[in-house]
């Protein structure tokens, strides 16, 4: 990363003027969440808006938010489709890692909603089977979104003034496979927002059983639920209301929770089936959800314009435009129409083919598929349009074929899947991109092939906002981390100590030269031992298990320590009683009775301890009696020399 001004104050450091990567001008920051910030951004190559998330400063160090966010750009690679946002770019830096994805010029639904109220129902319809396109392309690639909300479904007006929904967001996006290493999400945390989660998502599953699509068509018929009353199906105030209503409450009926507006039956009953607790009873996927919401459509998905939508806010009635017979200026026959029968139905029969071929043009199945169905076999018109719908069907699949091939050959991104789909359809609307694609993916693979900084640096300069521009970025990162390692290990060498060996194991448990620091630290931990048995020295022992902590011989070390210095005491114990008897003081012989519990003498020293105490407590007294007292207890004691002549005194 690089930074041509000052950053401003905040959470992140970055502020209007800041660039990253040497491209990306950060203007102003629209958001921040739970991992991080957003800002608008502008490239300053292609002068185009990008949306830039940057991950918190105080999560860097957390490897599972590392993870989380790193995780979230390589499922977006896999991810093409007009109702997602794009990312565009990812990179690491050590200051952070940033995402960069499609600046979206609109609203959340959330924010929609709140500046022109509930939404109408065709409207509804339209965002939700939008968001449900964007759902079943998420799934049939074995991912799951877990977070559909009001806020990470965005809705704009795109370059032909048609209303689109995005679905933004894939922090927390789940991979299907079963790969466990895949969710970094620590066990006991929620994944997504309560108010929107499915049943499932709270727990609501048996063992064995593992979340599914159907949980973001939960999610969705919460929103959509939403969309069109102002308010959720269940009323909390607080995360756990919501989690037990879910889990054990029926949605509100629509009657019961806006009684005042007037919203078909049919419709509470798609949304209540879409929020069905049981998920085997929910809609089997996204595509069926969608086709029991086009029921409630004015118009096919995504086409309606903004005066449409505008016309909806205000609740005007569509009004049906009737097409009048168009005539021909290049057809010679129409300039000799005569007014009569014959010559009105041949100028009308003229009009409708005409239309057959504008419909033709326009590629409009259905208005050729209604003119064959109200013209018999045999007729001009009837044959023309049926004729004109093969046509339109043919070159449609033909184009449809080459879209799912172009997005068959992006996932798989090798260049040997571009000239596989260049040889089959070498002059279809997407082969430009295609030779492009497979120019930018030669030029990855002899980058990636290279495992050069300095090459992946090239080839990200040459190719900017490309397909493997973010699988460059990562690995760019990977080659920075494993130079790193190089680094580290060579440091490792130059020290050879213990400590230089382990602090590299700690920094690099899994990295190129892990096994080499483990076979050093097991050579310096085999002769520091055999050291250690010819010195039986108990400071080196000290000092060994504080560099080797983990060693399989600890207790077997432990054990000689503790041999050893049973030994030291059994030297030191003549030595140690002589000192007690010659002190004759009780704490004296506290002390050799915790030092040799296991002495010959134990027995004779408790007595001795015992006689010490009684002598110290007659002292204390000073009289006869008690000089007496202890006399007789203690007639052959250590100290009755003493005591006698002190009972003589105290007479």
């Amino acid at each position: 990363m690089s930074s041509d001004s000052t950053r401003a104050a905040g959470t992140s450091g970055l502020g209007p003027g800041t660039v990253l990567d040497g491209k990306y001008e950060i203007l102003m920051r629209i958001g921040a969440g739970g991992m991080g910030e957003v800002f608008k951004a502008r490239h300053l190559h292609l002068n185009a808006f990008r949306c830039i998330k940057v991950m918190k400063q105080e999560l860097l160090a957390d490897e599972v938010f590392r993870s989380r966010f790193l995780r979230e750009a390589r499922l977006a690679t896999q991810i093409h489709h007009s109702n997602i946002a794009v990312v565009h770019d990812f990179f690491i830096s050590e200051d952070g890692n940033y995402m960069v994805t499609e600046f979206i010029e609109g609203r959340t639904v959330r924010q929609w909603g709140a500046a022109h109220g509930p939404f109408p129902l065709a409207l509804a319809a339209d965002l939700a089977s939008q968001v449900l396109a964007g759902l079943d392309h998420i799934h049939r690639r074995g991912l799951l979104h877990r977070d559909i909300s009001p806020d990470n479904v965005m809705l704009s007006f795109d370059a032909d003034d048609r209303c689109t929904a995005k679905i933004i967001d894939l922090g927390i996006a789940k991979d299907m496979s079963g790969t466990a290493a895949a969710d970094t999400t620590q066990a006991g945390v929620l994944i997504g927002n309560p108010k929107y989660m499915s049943p499932e998502q709270l727990g609501l599953m048996g063992d064995g059983e593992q979340l599914d699509g159907r949980a973001d068509l939960y999610c969705l018929g919460v929103v959509l639920y939403e969309m069109l009353l102002g308010v959720p199906p269940f009323a909390s105030e607080t995360p756990h209301g919501y989690i037990m209503k879910h889990l054990t409450q029926a949605p509100r009926r629509f009657r019961e929770a806006k009684p005042q507006l007037s919203i078909p039956d049919e419709i509470e009953t798609v949304i209540f089936r879409a929020l069905e607790k049981d998920r085997t009873r929910r809609y089997t996927g996204a595509r069926e959800f969608s086709t029991a919401l086009s029921a409630f459509l004015e118009a096919p998905v995504g086409s309606l314009h903004r005066d449409d939508v505008d016309r909806i806010l205000r609740g005007l009635e569509s009004t049906a435009v009737v097409e009048m017979p168009k005539f021909s200026p290049d057809d010679a026959t129409v300039a000799e129409v005569h007014d009569n029968t014959e010559a009105k139905a041949k100028a009308f029969e003229l009009s409708l083919l005409e239309q057959v071929r504008e419909r033709e043009t326009a590629a409009d199945v259905d208005g050729l598929a209604r003119l064959g169905e109200a013209h018999s076999t045999g007729s001009v018109v009837g044959d023309a349009a049926r004729a004109a719908l093969a046509r339109v069907q043919e070159t449609r699949s033909r184009e449809t074929a080459a879209e799912r091939a172009f997005q068959q050959a992006w996932e798989d991104g090798r260049p040997s899947a571009w000239r596989e789909f260049l040889a089959r359809y070498p002059q279809c609307a997407r082969s430009e991109d295609a030779r492009r694609l497979q120019q930018e993916a030669d030029a990855f693979e002899a980058a990636a092939g290279s495992e050069s900084e300095t090459a992946v640096r090239q080839f990200l300069l040459s190719w900017p906002d490309t397909r493997h521009h973010l699988e460059a970025g990562i690995l760019l990162a990977r080659l920075k981390q494993r130079a790193a390692d190089r680094r580290a290990v060579e440091d490792a060498r130059k020290m050879n100590t213990p400590s230089a060996w382990r602090l590299y194991l700690t920094a690099y448990p899994n990295g190129n030269f892990a096994e080499e620091a483990r076979d050093r630290l097991g050579s310096f931990e085999t002769a520091a031992f055999t050291s250690l048995l010819q010195s039986q020295d108990l400071k080196a022992a000290a000092t060994f298990l504080s560099n080797f902590p983990d060693s399989p011989r600890k207790a077997e070390l432990q054990r000689l320590i503790g041999e050893w210095k049973a030994g030291a005491r059994s030297q030191r114990e003549p030595a140690d009683w002589e000192t007690a008897w010659e002190s004759g003081t009780a704490a004296a012989w506290d002390q050799y009775l915790a030092e040799h519990p296991g002495s010959k003498r134990i027995a004779e020293a408790r007595d001795c301890r015992q006689e010490a105490g009684d002598f110290e407590l007659a002292a204390a007294t000073n009289t006869g009696a008690m000089w007496r007292a202890f006399l007789k207890t203690w007639p052959a004691g250590r100290h009755r020399f003493d005591a006698e002549i002190r009972m003589q005194k105290a007479r």
